[in-house]
């Protein structure tokens, strides 16, 4: 009896099941393609560009990859097969007609090296000259990039989780690890925050140190449940805990957003982002439709704060109340007149009303910056006062604005100049974004 076989296409839809002869007269009809998969009987899939694991998982299917699948793609799988290339008649080199083709062949070389430095040079300052020479080692580090695409997508998900097992093999090595990670954060923060056979720290990287060490589902999920009677002291205001719920629910998009896309991240942009999911997922998951009040006010603030990072607030009615809508009013405030009215109905305590006043300062200043070039001498002196006010309040609450800081200050030691500013900093600090 002849063997069968099924064949996935785009990771939706199946063919079969076909026979050998059956499999080669769908393909001449191009029903699928080498990015499809193909499976035999109890056995497991296999992508048809997998040249390795096609010779040794279905040596009948060599010949028809490599023969007429990439016939006609140019692609040389002889080492990969384990086939002999055939003999090749070789024609002895004639003399050029023209003496006049040699020069022509040098100017044609020599410009083809001056683009390829260029293009070289260009991706060496943006940091991705080491990620595109990563790809060309690796074809499966390609596959994920083409897979991804411009955004999470379900046939890039499966393909990670086909390859686990080689992507986590890859993890444990110094260069190629750094490469696969921000695909990884990806997938892992899709998901519950996790990612077998990494550990939380990896997951984490290089995070500011008010961030959870774990941000993963369940680890929020613990913190919702032990935090559960603080709950309503901190939205009346009576208490600000030194906890990692709290400060997550205090924390300003806008402090994030200028951080993303972080470096080593894809979607979420940053690991400030990847908590803010799997924190409202876990509230979400932990309360279900028995949702306290406090509980559905935590959830429309970490609701609003990926929407502001995404610069996509969701057009709805967020249930916020307390000390989160006063600070979201502060942080979506368009004008400085309207900054009063954002605490007038809450009394704060201390932890809180540092909070705030560091808050109102910043935005104070970023709404006389917002839209300008340059700030009017005249009104150099107020910002002036507002940036030494704000350095006197800045370092001592828990979110470190230390970039932001030095940029207000650049702003009045160049009398105004908000461009020359924005490039200097920039410089000094090129994972952040200082546009205005």
């Amino acid at each position: 009896m002849d063997k069968l076989y099924l064949i996935r296409v785009d990771m939706e839809r199946f063919l079969g099941p076909y026979s050998l002869k059956q499999v080669k007269e769908a393909y001449s009809r191009m029903e699928f393609g080498l990015q499809d998969e193909v499976a035999g009987s109890l056995r497991q899939w296999v992508a048809f560009d997998d040249f390795e694991s096609i010779r040794k998982h279905y040596p009948e299917l060599v010949q028809l990859v490599q023969r007429e699948m990439l016939s006609g793609w140019g692609v040389s799988t002889h080492s990969a097969m384990g086939t002999s290339p055939l003999p090749a008649k070789v024609k002895a080199p004639s003399k050029p007609r023209s003496g006049s083709s040699v020069p022509v062949l040098f100017i044609l070389v020599l410009v083809l090296f001056v683009v390829l430095g260029v293009v070289g040079i260009s991706l060496y300052k943006d940091g991705e000259f080491g990620h595109l020479v990563g790809m060309i080692k690796d074809r499966q580090l390609y596959n994920a990039k083409v897979q991804y695409g411009d955004q999470y997508n379900a046939k890039f998900e499966a393909f990670m989780d086909r390859n686990r097992e080689m992507i986590n093999a890859a993890l444990k090595k110094k260069k190629t690890s750094t490469l696969w990670l921000p695909y990884v954060r990806a997938v892992a923060f899709e998901k519950d925050g996790r990612w077998d056979g990494l550990s939380a720290k990896k997951l984490r990287g290089q995070a500011d140190g008010f961030l959870p060490q774990d941000c993963s589902m369940g680890a929020w999920e613990q913190r919702w449940t032990q935090s559960r009677d603080q709950w309503a002291r901190f939205l009346d205001g009576r208490e600000f805990p030194k906890e990692e719920w709290a400060y997550l629910l205090a924390l300003d998009p806008h402090w994030i957003r200028t951080r993303t896309p972080a470096p080593g991240w894809l979607n979420p942009g940053s690991y400030a982002e990847a908590c803010l999911r799997m924190a409202v997922k876990a509230m979400q998951r932990l309360t279900g439709d028995n949702m306290s009040w406090e509980a559905k006010v935590f959830v429309s603030r970490m609701r609003w704060q990926i929407g502001v990072i995404k610069a996509q607030v969701p057009d709805e009615d967020f249930e916020m109340s307390g000390t989160l809508w006063a600070l979201s009013c502060i942080e979506d405030a368009r004008e400085e007149s309207a900054l009063k009215n954002c605490l007038g109905s809450v009394n704060p305590k201390p932890g809180w009303r540092e909070a705030f006043d560091v808050s109102v300062l910043q935005r104070k200043i970023e709404l006389a910056l917002t839209g300008r070039n340059t700030v009017e001498a005249e009104q150099l002196g107020a910002l002036e006062a507002l940036v030494s006010d704000f350095g006197n309040r800045a370092p001592n609450y828990y979110l470190p604005r230390e970039p932001e800081l030095k940029f207000y200050q650049e702003i009045v030691q160049q009398k105004g100049n908000i461009s020359d500013a924005q490039n200097l900093m920039q410089q000094k600090y090129p994972a952040m974004n200082f546009q205005h």
